[in-house]
């Protein structure tokens, strides 16, 4: 029969009271790690379906940005709350606590320059789109030496908006605009206080618009026609403007658009 005394000593036993710590820090990190897990699919989710709708992930190029993110919400703070477990130690709340405060400001200062650097607005101008960042805006907002620019508002978990960005109609004005956009490199489709609805310039979209055909000019055949399958209603398309892979926008026959695709607009 198992006494008193040697269970005492059992338990005392270096080799099993290192297993019991050993699994209290893997338990402890497994559920910062679960923590940690349900972060990141969060942020990946608000990134890639709301923020960067695909294929506009690939357009700007926030991919790898992404993923660096993600994997170091996934690692480090785990990794770290495994290395600073001690059952006897005092200051271990203040050491988790400290971690967590951590992950968060890095998440967050993260987050911050990834929606930043978004295309909250897909400016039609002249005969193109082109994908305006929330940064852009914000420089041609402390840049123009014209009325200061109020942007319309977009929220924060709002998707990309389709507008239109003409120069003014008034002489005086639109030369201003032309020679602010030549000399200070402020573009027409920075000026958000010049955004009207994308509706108001689909006659234009229609007239500007190029035939599906000429797709095949800059991409493989078969990959055009894999994605205009999914498009039945495509009739024309335009080029979209981007800051890393510039990509097409599809439009049907009465010059509506349909959506963005990932094809080139012209040569590499």
């Amino acid at each position: 029969m198992l006494s008193l005394n040697h269970l005492s000593y059992t338990i005392k036993d270096p080799l099993i009271t290192m297993s019991f710590y050993t699994a209290s820090r893997l338990a402890l990190a497994s559920y910062h790690l679960l923590f940690s897990l349900v972060l990141s699919s969060i942020i990946g989710a608000v990134i890639s379906l709301v923020w960067y709708p695909p294929p506009l992930l690939q357009a700007n190029g926030v991919l790898p940005i992404m993923l660096m993110l993600i994997a170091i919400n996934l690692i480090v703070p785990p990794v770290l709350t495994f290395i600073v477990y001690k059952t006897d130690k005092k200051e271990l709340r203040r050491d988790i606590a400290i971690i967590c405060a951590l992950q968060m400001m890095t998440l967050l200062y993260g987050l911050f320059v990834i929606e930043d650097g978004r295309p909250a607005y897909l400016v039609f101008a002249i005969d193109d789109f082109e994908a305006v960042t929330p940064s852009e805006v914000s420089w041609a907002q402390q840049n123009t030496k014209m009325d200061v620019i109020t942007a319309p508002t977009l929220g924060l978990f709002e998707r990309s908006k389709f507008v239109y960005s003409p120069f003014s109609s008034d002489k005086e004005a639109r030369g201003r605009q032309q020679t602010e956009e030549l000399t200070d490199g402020i573009s027409i489709t920075y000026r958000v206080d010049n955004y009207q609805p994308i509706t108001v310039a689909t006659k234009m979209i229609g007239a500007k618009s190029q035939p599906l055909s000429a797709l095949n000019d800059y991409n493989d055949s078969q990959q055009v026609n894999d994605i205009l399958h999914q498009y039945p209603n495509a009739d024309r398309w335009l080029p979209l403007k981007a800051s890393v892979l510039d990509m097409v926008v599809l439009i049907d026959s009465d010059g509506a658009l349909i959506d963005v695709v990932n094809l080139r607009p012209w040569s590499k």
